[in-house]
C-alpha cells in the first residue's frame, strides 16, 4: 500500500513539474522582445544616416524586434501603422504630412515589447504665395491667388486673411494651390499683399504689386502710348471688358497679319536692366478670346538685332476671355550675353506674325519690367 502512494505521488510530483515548465515555457514565448533602435536612413540611402527630413519623405527606421510596430510618432503626430511596411529588421514609411501641435524634435516607435525614441527634425515648410492669377484685379472683384501648404496650415475663412495695407479680408475659397478673397473696394495701387494665418501665426507675403505701377512700358492711360505701330489697336474697347480703362485689342483676320507690330515704344531701361536682366522679368495682363497655335511674336529692344520669340507655349491661359497676368524673363529681351550696344537698348517692341488660316483677338495691357522675386 505503502508502495502504492509513493508510486502516486511520484507521479504526480513529475506530472506537476511537467505542467510547470509547459508554462514557463509558456510564458516565455508570450513576452515580447524589447524593440532596439539602429539608425533611421533614406528610403534610398539604406546607409547614411539622417538626422532631419521633410514631410512627405519616405524613410526607413532600422533596428531589432519592431516588425510588430503598434505606434509610431513624428513629434505628437501619428503615422497610419496600416501603411507601413517591414522588411529584414526595417520599417519603411512616409514623414507625415501634418502640423504637430507640439515640436519634441523626437520619433517614438513602439511595439508589444516596449519603446524607443531617438532624435530627428521634421522640416516644418512656410506658408507660401507663389503669384496673383491677375494683378490688376479691380477694386471689389474676387481675386485668386497661388500658393503653398495652405492645407498644413488649415487655411479656412475663418482663421485666415488677407491684407491689403492695413485692410483685412477673409479667405472665400480654399483649394490645394489657391485661395480667392475679395479686393477692399478702396484697395491703393501698387502695394503688397500678405496672407496671415492666424491659428498657426503665420504669414506670407505675395510676390508682386497690386496693380503694380512701377516701370511702366505703357498701360494706355495715364501712361500713354506713344508709338506709332499697332496704335490702330488701342481703344476704349467693351468686349471684352477692359481690365484697366484703355487696352490694345489685336485683332487679325483668317488672311494673317503679315509683317506689322503690336507695339513698338521708347522705354528707359536702367542700367541694371540692362546689365542684369536675369534680374527682372516682364509682366503684362493677357485677355484671350481666340486660341493661337502657331502665331509668333518677336520682341525687340531696339531695331537692329536679332529678336527673341514668343511662342503660344509662353502664352498658356487658364481660360479663354478672363484677364490674367502673364510673365516671361526679361533676358528674352536682353539676352545675358547681348554683345551689341548696350547704349542703343531704348524700346521695347513685339512684332506680329501670323499666318493665314489663323485668326486673333486677344486684348493687352499694363507692360511693365519688374524685379524678380
Amino acid at each position: 500500500m505503502n508502495k502504492l502512494l509513493t508510486t502516486i505521488y511520484f507521479k504526480g510530483l513529475v506530472i506537476g513539474c511537467c505542467v510547470l515548465l509547459v508554462l514557463a515555457c509558456q510564458d516565455d514565448e508570450l513576452v515580447p522582445e524589447a524593440p532596439v533602435f539602429s539608425k533611421i536612413t533614406s528610403l534610398y540611402a539604406l546607409d547614411s544616416v539622417i538626422a532631419s527630413g521633410e514631410m512627405g519623405d519616405w524613410i526607413a527606421i532600422q533596428g531589432k524586434n519592431i516588425e510588430k510596430a503598434t505606434e509610431i510618432y513624428f513629434n505628437d503626430v501619428a503615422v497610419a501603422i496600416e501603411e507601413v511596411y517591414y522588411e529584414e529588421d526595417v520599417l519603411y514609411l512616409q514623414v507625415p504630412i501634418a502640423m504637430p501641435s507640439e515640436i519634441t524634435n523626437k520619433v517614438k516607435v513602439t511595439t508589444e515589447g516596449g519603446s524607443f525614441d531617438f532624435d530627428f527634425t521634421v522640416n516644418i515648410p512656410a506658408i507660401k504665395l507663389t503669384g496673383m492669377f491677375n494683378e490688376y484685379t479691380a477694386p471689389g472683384d474676387t481675386m485668386k491667388i497661388y500658393g503653398e501648404f495652405f492645407n498644413l496650415y488649415e487655411v479656412d475663412s475663418l482663421n485666415t486673411v488677407v491684407v491689403f495695407e492695413g485692410k483685412e479680408q477673409p479667405v472665400i475659397q480654399v483649394g490645394s494651390n489657391f485661395i480667392t478673397v475679395a479686393v477692399p473696394a478702396d484697395a491703393n495701387e501698387n502695394i503688397k499683399i500678405e496672407l496671415v494665418n492666424k491659428k498657426y501665426n503665420a504669414r506670407a507675403v505675395c510676390p508682386g504689386y497690386y496693380r503694380d505701377r512701377q516701370n511702366l512700358v505703357t498701360n494706355f492711360d495715364d501712361v500713354p502710348y506713344k508709338g506709332t505701330s499697332g496704335v490702330a489697336y488701342v481703344g476704349s474697347w467693351e468686349n471684352p471688358e477692359p481690365v484697366d480703362g484703355n487696352y490694345s485689342l489685336l485683332t487679325v483676320g483668317s488672311e494673317g497679319s503679315g509683317w506689322s507690330y503690336l507695339i513698338g515704344a521708347a522705354f528707359p531701361y536702367t542700367a541694371d536692366m540692362k546689365d542684369n536682366p536675369d534680374k527682372y522679368e516682364v509682366k503684362f495682363e493677357l485677355n484671350m478670346i481666340l486660341p493661337i497655335m502657331n502665331t509668333h511674336f518677336y520682341l525687340y529692344n531696339y531695331w537692329n538685332h536679332t529678336p527673341a520669340k514668343i511662342t503660344p507655349a509662353d502664352l498658356v491661359v487658364q481660360s479663354l476671355g478672363v484677364w490674367q497676368t502673364i510673365r516671361f524673363p526679361l533676358e528674352r529681351v536682353i539676352p545675358v550675353d547681348f554683345a551689341g550696344n548696350k547704349d542703343y537698348i531704348g524700346s521695347f517692341n513685339i512684332r506680329i506674325e501670323s499666318p493665314a488660316g489663323e485668326p486673333l483677338k486677344m486684348g493687352w495691357d499694363n507692360f511693365r519690367v519688374t524685379l524678380k522675386e
